[in-house]
């Protein structure tokens, strides 16, 4: 049972980031993907993640116990914003072993995501009318990128892994922990913080009930198994929270895995029969199985992440 001044401070850092998506008095607020609702939100919480980089070490350092207290210095460090910097360590600064981890964890996802990586290889190799530049242009130089793949990456895991876990080492007695417990508690506030979605749908109405309460329920399972993913990687790289942002940018950008995308071109937008046709069908099939690869493949490239067992964060 978590001490109830820690479960209000868990609960704060979860409410401190939805509330200011709807502290406006726009009336296009609902519109989460609206340009100007876009800007509106990164402002505010702009604002509140600068406000909780030091009341967050503050409260750690208020509420941690007089037999093991947190100094607001050692609770600041410990987010693991500073790259490079692993506040567990007697010498903190290994540049060396923070590269180390951020490569393995790029390594680590284009290995979970090998089928689709090649799919989009393939495609513009053998769709001479493809352009990369094209696609680069289209899906990293506008706002609702910039918000999809790099500050909600940044924000998200700053509040819902640093922060979180933050609270639990420092406020929970180590002899009362577990890793599963750091693991899934944690998480499971990442993942509720997520049902915040089913308002908005409500709002637009352009879904039924039964189809916005299934949506939200699968996100929130989705988002609280990916949130135990990237609590496992901080946790076990010694409190790198640039692994989790990467983890969590590579993973928005490269989205729930779908169809081959060079399938689908040749056999609904530009058809072809014979020898291509067959070849394409075999690729079809490939695809999927490295999908499967790919998941398999996970437990492994997680415990080559680890390294050296002196980075982990230890109980």
């Amino acid at each position: 049972m978590l001490p109830f001044p820690t479960f209000l401070v868990l609960l704060y850092i979860s409410i401190s980031y939805v509330v200011p998506l709807y502290a406006t008095s726009r009336p296009e607020s609902s519109k989460r993907d609206n340009p100007r609702t876009i800007k509106s939100r990164m402002v505010k919480l702009t604002f509140m993640l600068i406000s909780n980089l030091f009341l967050v070490p503050f409260l750690h350092s208020q509420l941690s116990g007089t037999t093991s207290h947190v100094s607001f210095k050692d609770a600041f460090f410990s987010l693991g914003i500073i790259p490079g910097y692993y506040c567990a360590l007697p010498y903190p600064w290994h540049f060396g072993q923070f590269v180390k981890d951020v490569t393995k964890c790029i390594i680590m996802i284009m290995t979970l995501y090998c089928g689709p990586v090649l799919d989009f290889i393939l495609y513009h190799i053998l769709n001479p009318k493809s352009s990369i530049l094209e696609d680069f242009y289209h899906e990293f130089l506008n706002i609702w990128s910039f918000r999809n793949f790099i500050f909600a990456p940044i924000t998200e895991e700053i509040f819902y892994t640093s922060m979180l876990l933050t609270t639990y080492l420092s406020l929970v007695p180590r002899s009362q922990l577990n890793y599963q417990q750091l693991y899934w508690q944690p998480s499971l506030f990442f993942g509720l913080a997520h049902a915040h979605h089913a308002y908005e749908q409500f709002q637009d109405g352009s879904m039924t009930t039964i189809s916005i309460l299934l949506t939200t329920c699968f996100q929130i399972l989705y988002t609280t198994l990916f949130g135990a993913l990237t609590k496992f990687v901080f946790v076990r790289t010694g409190g790198n929270l640039w692994c989790c942002i990467i983890l969590h940018a590579l993973c928005n950008l490269m989205g729930f895995p779908g169809p081959s995308r060079l399938n689908l071109h040749f056999t609904v937008i530009d058809k072809k029969t014979g020898r291509t046709s067959k070849l394409i069908s075999i690729w079809n099939k490939c695809y999927y199985a490295l999908l499967f690869v790919g998941v398999i493949s996970l437990k492994d490239t997680l415990q080559n992440l680890v390294g050296t067992p002196g980075y982990r964060i230890t109980l």
